[in-house]
């Protein structure tokens, strides 16, 4: 590798397989070194590479197509990670099982700077595939971008259709001056039939880089008329059926590669030195393990048995590299959960507001029949709080003269007491600004033997942290062993899950004639369902007769309520005119006490027994009217108390009513809720039987004719046909008539299904939005009738 001139590369190509973490690009399990070589385990592919393809079948533009779409593909991939791939040809384009393709040879990757271009003076690729502005960086100072790698794809594209490269010459100089000059040297052959889309996609690749296509992005080409078709989408080509799947006996085949010879010259010896070189030093930490590891090693103590320090650090660099990548994946496991979590917590939020409403909505009719009630309590609160306040003016009277005696005796203590405690405060000033000081000289002392054991501390958890992170090596070397013993486990368990898988589909084979059988009896079930829903709507104008009658015997309670307000306000009204006439006594009262009380002090000595007479006639007058006040009072309290326990039992009688209503609405909601379930997940079920057939039969039907196109255009077919007698023509002639035939009654099959499904998926999308109609108008009928029943009774 030292002596290569791409060795600077081999991190690239390295670094690529192993973090593409793309379908396009080929993976990388294993990397490891001795002292000679660098070594890489990567995913197999059977299907071998489109060099093979190509020299075994004769490409038609239909394939061609397909195999672009996903270089395309595959380039926008590895563009995507920053890096150009400047070697894009048929031999790096490897098929997988499927026949799908993955770009692989990344040795001549280089990593784009941020304008994304790339500055090489060496011209790096295949002669045939290289671009004028690479081989013009040929001992110059060579500035280009992605756009090369388009150019590529345009010379393989022309193979593809005709057959051998546009600007092939028996020379490389001859070679290199047609590329130059590839304004001039382009052209189609004549007895070719290449369409006008092609020839325009090759010849917008096949020019100066100024107007290439692709040069303004991958979205330019996508939007190519070349690549319109109904068979396949951009978004969904992995997932379609490749043109050629290749027949494989076994996870090992390699039918598909051609026999490498072995190298037979001698190797190349060098003297050991015995100075130290520093030859392995650009490969240290070039080892990497994948998380996904299908054979285990075959003595798993080899990586103790090394004392070299460049192992030593390749291990560490394979483990934070293992490290790092699952803290990656995790932390886009965690992004994905917390999008989710954001979506789930805005739906929540929604729903809560929407119940929030509805709660403001019952809590604002709460109030209101609350507040109903509450009025004759407040009457009787306001009552008690009257003569509560009449005592209490009585008792302050009294109390005021006591305290006011009292106050001024405290003040003067009080004025004392505060000139004593400002000289007691001041002196505490004056001790706690002595204590303070000292306390901030301790604080000090205190901070310097603390940095002091903090240094010690230090010095002594410095070697045991040592002792710790060797401890938590070998841990990490027991884990690493677990889970590869875990890997191998997995393995077999996928081995036997395919087995399985391959049971599954034969049992699949035999589902799809009974879901035609069950098809017919969902049907039936449909019509029963229906009857079912008529039934249930005449259940419900049943209930909605009789919220009719509770209706209108709610509003016979109703009117009674008025009337029942109306006797306690005429009540309330005359125990305010008692209250008033009380409180004119009172004054009365006062005010021929005042007038006793003046007339004692200028006669106390003349009539002083007239006088406590008059006293005595006038209290036992103001007695007795407090006595009949009371008593009218008692009883109007009691005629109250009546008045509001028939009000309390209407209002009982009032809410029991309600309560049953919503009972009901309730019910009929939850019926038909529990319909309308049912209803969607049979139209769903039968939905997705309908389209797992239909994508079961077109797999199979484009397996058989992608099989029948691939016969045909094999080469040893067309040689064979040539070197035939005139009775061998005729023969296959008739074969392939037959073939044609029996391709055309396929295809035509294969659309009337997908006609007769159709029509069976549209007939039950309409059925199901007549459905959906005919329970939102039930939805929305009932919640009028919840919202407002009297102006429902009204209206019918």
């Amino acid at each position: 590798m030292i002596k290569r001139s791409d060795s600077a590369f081999f991190w690239e190509e390295r670094d690529i397989m192993a973090f593409a973490n793309s379908p396009w690009v080929v993976q990388l399990f294993y990397a490891f070194q001795d002292d000679r070589y660098l070594y890489m385990v990567m995913e197999y592919m059977p299907g071998g590479d489109l060099v093979n393809l190509m020299s075994n079948y004769d490409v038609p533009e239909k394939w061609a197509r397909f195999y672009t779409a996903e270089v395309v593909l595959a380039l926008d991939a590895i563009h995507s990670m920053g890096f150009i791939h400047r070697d894009v040809k048929p031999d790096n384009m490897l098929l997988d099982k499927s026949g799908h393709l993955k770009l692989a040879d990344f040795g001549t990757c280089m990593k784009m700077n941020k304008e994304g271009m790339v500055r090489c003076d060496t011209a790096v690729g295949t002669p045939d595939y290289i671009s004028p502005e690479v081989l013009k960086s040929q001992g110059g100072d060579g500035y280009y971008g992605r756009e090369c790698d388009w150019w590529s794809v345009g010379v393989f594209l022309y193979e593809m259709l005709v057959g051998d490269t546009p600007f092939y010459a028996d020379s490389l100089v001859g070679t290199y001056s047609k590329i130059m000059n590839h304004k001039n040297s382009l052209t189609f052959p004549d007895d070719n039939d290449i369409s006008k889309e092609a020839k325009n996609l090759i010849c917008a690749f096949l020019t100066d880089r100024e107007v290439r296509l692709g040069r303004n992005g991958v979205e330019e080409i996508k939007r190519h008329l070349f690549f319109k078709n109904d068979q396949w989408a951009w978004e969904t080509l992995r997932d379609t059926v490749a043109p050629v799947v290749p027949d494989l006996s076994s996870d090992i085949d390699t039918s598909n590669f051609d026999d490498l010879e072995e190298d037979k010259g001698d190797e190349e010896t060098f003297p050991i030195p015995k100075a130290f070189v520093g030859n392995q030093l650009p490969f240290v930490g070039f080892t990497y393990y994948s998380n996904r590891r299908y054979l285990s090693s075959a003595n798993p103590n080899d990586n103790r048995s090394s004392p070299n320090v460049d192992k030593s650090l390749g291990n560490q660099r394979r483990n934070l590299e293992s490290t790092v990548s699952q803290i990656e994946k995790e932390k886009m496991l965690l992004q994905h959960r917390i999008n989710e979590y954001q979506r789930k917590a805005e739906q929540e939020n929604e729903k809560r507001r929407n119940v929030e409403n509805e709660v403001s909505t019952l809590k604002d009719q709460l109030e209101d029949l609350k507040k109903v009630s509450q009025n004759s309590q407040l009457a009787n609160e306001k009552l008690a709080q009257l003569q509560k306040q009449l005592e209490e003016a009585n008792d302050l009277l009294r109390t005021e003269s006591d305290t006011a005696v009292r106050l001024r005796k405290s003040h003067t203590e009080m004025s004392k007491s505060i000139s004593q405690l400002e000289s007691l405060n001041r002196e505490l000033q004056e001790r706690n600004r002595i204590l303070e000081n000292s306390k901030t000289q301790t604080d000090k002392d205190y901070y310097q033997l603390q940095a002091v054991l903090e240094a010690e501390r230090r010095d002594r958890g410095h070697d045991s942290e040592m002792i710790g992170d060797l401890q938590e090596m070998e841990k990490k070397l027991k884990e690493e062993r677990e889970a590869r013993e875990k890997a191998e486990n997995r393995v077999v368990q996928i081995e036997k899950q395919c087995s399985m898988l391959d049971v599954d589909l034969k049992q699949s084979q035999q589902k799809l004639e009974h879901l035609t059988e069950n098809k017919e009896r969902m049907e039936d079930e449909v019509k029963n369902l229906s009857l079912q829903l008529e039934q249930e709507s005449n259940k419900r104008l049943l209930l909605q007769n009789e919220l009719k009658t509770q209706a209108f015997e709610a509003d016979n309670l109703k009117g009674l309520e008025k009337q029942m307000k109306q006797e306690i306000n005429t009540l309330l009204e005359a125990k305010r005119l008692l209250e008033f006439e009380l409180a004119q006594l009172t004054k009365e009262t006062l005010a021929t006490q005042l007038d006793l009380a003046e007339t004692k002090a200028e006669s106390e000595q003349l009539a002083r027994g007239l006088l406590e007479e008059q006293y005595f006639e006038l209290s036992q007058e103001s007695k007795k009217a407090a006595s009949r006040n009371r008593q009218e009072i008692t009883d109007k309290d009691h005629a109250v108390s009546r008045l509001e326990e028939t009000n309390s039992m209407l209002t009982k009688d009032i809410e029991l009513l309600r309560k049953e209503n919503e009972e009901l609405t309730d019910k009929m909601r939850r019926a038909e809720e529990e319909y309308k379930l049912k209803k969607e997940e049979e139209i769903s079920n039968l939905k997705a039987a309908f389209e797992k057939n239909i994508n079961t039969e077109r797999t199979l039907k484009t397996q058989a004719v992608n099989k029948l196109a691939e016969i045909m255009n094999r080469k040893d077919f067309k040689i064979d046909r040539k070197k035939a007698n005139t009775q061998d023509l005729r023969k296959k002639e008739k074969e392939n008539r037959k073939l044609q035939l029996e391709l055309n009654q396929e295809r035509e099959k294969f659309n009337q299904m997908v006609v007769k499904h159709q029509k069976e998926l549209n007939d039950m999308q309409a059925y199901v939005v007549v459905s959906s109609k005919k329970i939102l108008f039930y939805n929305d009928e009932q919640d009028k009738e919840q919202s407002n029943p009297s102006m429902v009774l009204d209206i019918e």
